[in-house]
C-alpha cells in the first residue's frame, strides 16, 4: 500500500501517466498528506493547533523524516510544517514510488545541453492511479457515503478532503463537477482538519504570492 502523500502524487499524474504538472500547489498537498497521516495512525498529536510527535518513528523514510523534525521542534504549528521542505518531500515520496514499482525516471538533455529528468508511470503505476481515481471520485459523488468517509473508506475520504484543500482534484474532477459537489467537498475537506486548514492556507499564500 501507498503512503497517503504517494496517493497524492498519483492523483497528480496526467492521464496518461507520462507527466507530473509543475505547480507550486504539490509541495503543500504532500506536506499535509504526509503529516494527516502521521496523525491519523496516532504518530502525531494536535496540541492547541501545533504537532506533537509521539510513539515510534514510522518505517517509511520521508513518513519517518517529518515525524523526527516535529518530534526535534515541538510546539510548531501545522502551518509551519506544511511549508517546510517540500520539494525534499516530493523527492523523497516520489523515490518511494520507483522502490515500489509505480513510476520510473530517465534523464536526457534539452537541446543536447540543458540535463532534463522525466519522471512517469510504470504499468503498475497507471493502474493504481486510476484506481484511485475512481475511488476519490466516488467518494465525492457517492450521497449515500458519510461526510468522515466512515471505517471503509476512511483513507480515501481523507485524501479527498486534503487533495480538495490543495487544489490537486482537477485531474479527478472536472471544474462544473468541483462546483456541483462543493459541500461534500467542503465536509471532506473538515474531516481532514487540522491540517486540511494549514494546507489550505498554505496554497492561498502561494497564490497570492504569484500574482504580486
Amino acid at each position: 500500500m501507498t503512503t497517503l502523500a504517494g496517493d497524492m502524487i498519483l492523483l497528480a499524474f496526467d492521464a496518461e501517466g507520462g507527466r507530473l504538472p509543475v505547480r507550486q500547489s504539490l509541495a503543500p498537498a504532500v506536506r499535509g498528506a504526509l503529516l494527516a497521516e502521521l496523525l491519523d495512525g496516532g504518530a502525531l498529536t494536535d496540541e492547541a493547533g501545533a504537532a506533537g510527535a509521539v510513539g515510534e518513528a514510522p518505517p517509511d523514510a520521508a513518513l519517518r523524516e517529518v515525524w523526527q523534525r516535529i518530534g526535534a521542534e515541538p510546539g510548531r504549528k501545522w502551518l509551519h510544517w506544511v511549508r517546510k521542505d517540500g520539494r525534499a518531500s516530493i523527492h523523497a515520496v516520489l523515490r518511494g514510488l520507483e522502490k515500489d514499482g509505480l513510476l520510473e525516471r530517465s534523464s536526457g538533455r534539452v537541446f543536447g545541453v540543458f540535463p532534463l529528468e522525466r519522471v512517469g508511470l510504470t504499468p503498475a503505476g497507471l493502474a493504481a492511479a486510476g484506481e484511485l481515481r475512481a475511488a476519490v471520485t466516488a467518494a465525492v459523488e457517492d450521497p449515500g457515503a458519510r461526510a468522515d468517509g466512515g471505517a471503509a473508506d476512511g483513507r480515501v475520504a481523507l485524501l479527498a478532503g486534503l487533495a480538495h484543500a490543495g487544489g490537486q482534484l482537477g485531474t479527478v474532477l472536472a471544474a462544473d463537477r468541483r462546483r456541483a459537489f462543493k459541500d461534500r467537498l467542503t465536509a471532506l475537506s473538515e474531516g481532514a482538519a487540522p491540517v486540511s486548514a494549514a494546507v489550505r492556507r498554505a496554497v492561498q499564500d502561494l497564490q497570492g504570492a504569484a500574482v504580486s
